[in-house]
């Protein structure tokens, strides 16, 4: 998480969507709290009366160099996050300039002055923030990282496993390029569907126009376009059409079908949960389903749908079989 947004948050200059992200995030994961609390007691640290005091900017970037200096060779470095721009969050960037004279080195040095951002799920989702001003939103059993270096020319995303969905924020001069196996997906401004299993990269664009690079193949994505493509791909793959938006349902947790064939609904809902669902009569599977699910489990949404189509549903094997 970038500490700019924790010392926003320590000083309670976050809106109440803000405070919420940023808490989930604390609660995600145990190393989350103890940053957010190393953090805390540094600002406490930096403005006992209240207000940050007067820094040497000159004075903490020549002390900031001298340490890189020292460490360059140091295999624990990880990256120091500095605003140096003039805003009214000029207080952000004394706290850092006090770290840095302090020779406090939480967040360490590296050969360039970047932005990161590791975010990583286990049974809850996700909605946060990057440094550039983009969203993302992860699913359960996701891993991403985000890096942006102040002389670079593109930010850069890094999913490794799991599933998300990206609004990016525009920027030309900086294209927004992910990184998910062996594949590559570019944008400047746009929002978009990740998911990466292990084999595969699988791309849905809801808005703007993506480009996906595999071997040596380069495709163009248009809103309402999917593509899988299998870390062995070599030729040409095919792109299919997305109808509906159920494939970001963890965004905000809602399953909407409006005339969904009822196939289709069963995909969706098995895909989300890894369950493998088999509608055993052909009939069933053209009949169209219309309703909203939000916030509810997979138990009760099967048990409405069964219900209103008079189905019954057994469990043989690994699979559930629906007559």
């Amino acid at each position: 998480m970038n500490k700019e947004w924790i010392t926003k948050y320590i000083v309670g200059e976050m809106n109440a969507a803000e405070r919420a992200t940023m808490e989930a995030w604390i609660e995600a994961d145990p190393v989350h709290k103890e940053e957010y609390i190393a953090m805390k007691k540094v600002w406490e640290l930096s403005a006992q009366k209240g207000d940050a005091p007067e820094i040497d900017i000159d004075r903490a970037w020549n002390t900031f160099t001298q340490l890189r200096t020292e460490r360059a060779q140091s295999k624990d470095e990880v990256v120091v996050k500095i605003r140096t721009s003039r805003s009214p969050f000029r207080w952000i960037g004394a706290a850092a300039a006090i770290l840095l004279i302090l020779g406090l080195s939480y967040w360490g040095l590296n050969d360039k002055l970047s932005q990161e951002t590791d975010l990583r799920t286990l049974t809850q989702t996700l909605r946060a923030p990057l440094p550039d001003g983009s969203m993302v939103s992860l699913n359960k059993d996701t891993e991403l990282h985000y890096h942006k270096s102040w002389f670079g020319k593109k930010r850069a995303v890094s999913l490794v496993e799991g599933e998300a969905f990206f609004e990016v924020k525009k920027d030309k001069a900086h294209p927004f390029v992910i990184e998910a196996g062996q594949h590559r997906i570019t944008v400047v401004g746009t929002s978009f569907h990740v998911r990466r299993t292990p084999g595969e990269t699988e791309v849905i664009v809801a808005t703007g126009k993506v480009r996906v690079n595999y071997g040596d193949q380069e495709v163009f994505l248009l809103p309402e376009q999917r593509i899988v493509i299998a870390d062995t791909s070599k030729q040409t793959v095919k792109v299919d059409s997305v109808k509906d938006n159920l494939y970001r349902y963890y965004v905000h947790q809602v399953f909407e079908f409006d005339n969904t064939p009822l196939s289709r609904v069963f995909e969706a809902l098995g895909k989300a949960y890894e369950k493998e669902f088999v509608l055993e009569n052909p009939a069933h599977r053209k009949l169209l389903y219309s309703a909203k699910f939000e916030q509810q489990g997979l138990s009760e949404m099967i048990d409405v749908i069964l219900k209103t189509f008079d189905l019954k549903m057994k469990k043989r094997g690994n699979k559930y079989y629906i007559n």
